[in-house]
């Protein structure tokens, strides 16, 4: 369904993408062991969201489902909302970016429930 299938482990796990999930999880560790500062809620679920989000896209099982891409449109929506609260760049930037993620789970959901894929890019 999603292009190519995955270089497979024992248990449909992509190792291409649990290799990435393994570099941003140790650059994530390195970066937060650099700062002397406390990291706010929003900054941490902003890192914690990409951790799980790439983690459950490693299985195959998750990425095939016909819910993944609505659940991608809420993390996307997520992530951009705890960018809105963390006052990082500009809260005008992250706002619009939420409320048209947000506008992405509207389709998406409907997308879902109908078989649909409308407004989807696919490049396939």
């Amino acid at each position: 369904m999603n292009g190519m299938p995955s270089a497979v482990l024992h248990t449909d796990v992509s190792r291409w993408r649990l290799a990435v999930f393994a570099v941003v999880a140790v650059v994530l560790v390195a970066l937060l062991s650099l700062t002397d500062e406390s990291v706010s809620p929003a900054l941490a679920a902003m890192g914690l969201l990409p951790l799980v989000y790439m983690a459950t896209g490693a299985i195959d099982a998750f990425r095939e489902h016909p819910a993944f891409p609505l659940a991608s449109a809420v993390y996307t929506t997520l992530l951009f909302a705890g960018g809105y609260a963390s006052g990082a760049l500009s809260n005008l930037l992250w706002g619009v970016l939420a409320i048209l993620s947000a506008v992405g789970v509207v389709v998406e959901a409907y997308n879902y429930r109908h078989g649909a894929s409308y407004l989807r890019l696919d490049f396939e």
